[in-house]
């Protein structure tokens, strides 16, 4: 399995929240966020918002910086939450006006990843839910959202049109808040003739949801869905992207497991949040996580792994637990 890794161009901006509405840091051009990009050692993918961080107007300097530094648009992510016309809902509002422009939005985001050679299209839908009880025709809601993702993909045929599910946050309550339901709208599109849509995983999102990610991984991979990844971390329910494997070290090593296992070949993208901390370091001892805990998976042997999980045996698995992690007792 090839570690190509990517993380979204946002890591190395101001660091807008909501606790922090002006930034942690000074904001800066897209060109010298590249620039900052290229001095972590072995990040060679990037990611995009758009219209907020590339868009019709700098999307050539945009191109152009990227090959300066020998970086790949792997891909592009329309905002459809942080404006206040996403307020009550985007792709599943059940204002056809709103509705509209949503998939509007993403039309023309396919247009930029086309335009930047990047091969996914991610969409985080964060407004597609609601807020309140009997404030919803929910047929009508899943009716709006299945079809708005249909028209997308229908769109962008050659694109890989990569759904990243949460629980909730900002609205309420969401449509895709597991792998489940996230899958459940996948198949209902396949039985329509679209075949370009699958999911990205970030690790945060499905422990918001109670799921052990690398059972989740597989799940996904049954229904050759595995489009992305976006590696961080979490404690409890705050969803921060720290540092991948720093809180959940040993539920990580088993996903990187079973992403070799499983086959895949996608990209490892890191989805961080620096706030306070240098964004440069912080996605390059990102990197260096990921690559040791597979390192060291590869120095133990995945036969030798394989073997023990099919043991069934709690005890030899302490075992090699200590042995990935070079330890004796």
């Amino acid at each position: 399995m090839q570690l190509r890794f990517s993380t979204g161009i946002w890591v190395f901006g101001a660091g807008i929240e909501r606790f922090a509405p002006m930034g942690y840091k000074s904001a800066k051009p897209i060109v010298d966020l590249i620039k900052d990009a290229s001095k972590v050692d072995g990040l060679t993918g990037l990611e995009f918002h758009y219209p907020t961080e590339v868009n019709e107007e700098n999307v050539k300097d945009v191109k152009n910086t990227l090959s300066v530094y020998n970086f790949k648009a792997v891909g592009i992510a329309p905002v459809l939450s942080q404006e206040a016309q996403w307020a009550k809902g985007a792709l599943s509002a059940l204002n056809e006006n709103t509705r509209r422009k949503a998939i509007d939005r993403c039309k023309k985001a396919i247009d930029i990843a086309r335009e930047l050679g990047a091969e996914i299209l991610i969409i985080w839908p964060g407004r597609e839910g609601f807020d309140f009880p009997f404030t919803t025709n929910y047929v009508k809601l899943w009716n709006n959202y299945v079809s708005s993702i249909k028209e997308v993909a229908e769109y962008g045929s050659d694109i890989k049109i990569a759904l990243e599910y949460k629980m909730e946050d900002p609205s309420s309550y969401l449509l895709h808040g597991s792998a489940g339901r996230a899958l459940a709208t996948i198949l209902e599109l396949r039985m329509l003739g679209i075949k370009n849509v699958g999911i990205n995983v970030e690790f945060a999102h499905a422990k918001l949801a109670k799921e052990y990610v690398p059972e989740t991984i597989v799940l996904i991979s049954r229904y050759n869905a595995l489009y992305h990844l976006h590696l961080n971390d979490i404690f409890f329910d705050a969803d921060l992207d720290l540092f991948p494997a720093s809180v959940h070290t040993l539920e990580f090593i088993e996903l990187l497991y079973w992403l070799h296992e499983v086959g895949y070949s996608g990209w490892f993208g890191l989805d961080l949040f620096p706030r306070y901390i240098d964004a440069i370091e912080m996605v390059q001892q990102s990197i260096y996580n990921v690559k040791a805990l597979y390192n060291a998976l590869e120095k133990v042997g995945w036969a030798k792994i394989r073997n023990v999980i099919e043991l069934n045996n709690p005890i030899e698995v302490q075992k090699l637990i200590r042995e990935i992690l070079g330890t004796k007792p």
